[in-house]
């Protein structure tokens, strides 16, 4: 506790003083960035949309159903496949496919979702063929929540069921680039869950980590964005390949 200060007080500065710390971090290391890329492969939940509170209650109540805690299971769900999830929790001598069936059960009570900002107007700017979505979500799910965001389509969309293995294994987006038919290498991965940034750096590609879902300070050696409202895309007539550029990546 700091001198001379009431312990409410003391947690005040200390907050106030965190503040700073934060505001310095990236005010320090803001800067424009740009690259050129093939093609861009975004994942969905917490980089294209917003479904945290539909996922929440889904796996709050299928934590419920196994009478396990709920905070724990969300924590872990972010970012990874229903199936994966549910092995890693229940074991591999669980019924994991009861477990997916329930949690797909659930997942149909709920469509609910928002558009991160500049989600819209980013892949409106981007020519079909030049951008595809690899998300963990399943193909239904992917389709409807899309569509309720009023977000277009891709030419290629990677879900739950078009990959045998999920993130943090690079498949998903290794395949997204085999069905745009780029180099992977010449890609840029926009991305906001750990096991997706992995999955994105293991597949060869760059990564872009949005501070949607963390902080940007938990990742001190990524390059990162608020929200795609920092990011702008022109097609280069010449070389066919996109520039991407940023407005600040901290």
């Amino acid at each position: 506790m700091l001198p001379f200060l009431s312990h409410s007080d003391s947690i005040a500065c200390h907050h106030m003083i965190n503040q700073m710390i934060q505001k310095e971090f990236i005010m320090r290391n803001a800067e424009k960035v740009s690259f050129n890329a093939q093609a861009i492969l975004f994942d969905m939940d917490g980089t294209l949309i917003d479904s945290s509170q539909a996922c929440a209650r889904i796996w709050g109540r299928w934590a419920e159903h196994y009478g396990l805690d709920k905070k724990a299971v969300i924590h872990q769900s972010h970012g990874r496949r229903p199936e994966d999830t549910a092995r890693s929790i229940l074991g591999e001598n669980a019924d994991i496919h009861a477990a997916v069936e329930l949690f797909t059960q659930e997942e149909a009570k709920e469509t609910e979702a928002t558009t991160i900002a500049g989600a819209k107007a980013l892949l409106e700017k981007i020519p079909q063929g030049k951008w595809a979505i690899v998300t963990s979500s399943t193909e239904s799910i992917a389709k409807t929540r899309l569509q309720y965001c009023q977000l277009p389509f891709p030419q290629a969309l990677i879900t739950a069921e078009k990959v045998s293995q999920g993130k943090p294994n690079p498949e998903g987006y290794l395949k997204a680039a085999q069905d745009l038919g780029v180099d992977i290498q010449r890609c840029v991965v926009f991305e906001d869950a750990l096991g997706g940034i992995e999955a994105g750096h293991r597949a060869g590609a760059k990564v872009i980590v949005l501070a949607t879902t963390y902080p940007a300070l938990a990742f001190p050696n990524e390059l990162v964005i608020k929200d795609l409202e920092a990011v702008d895309v022109r097609l280069n007539e010449v070389s066919g390949e996109l520039e991407i550029l940023f407005s600040s990546v901290y």
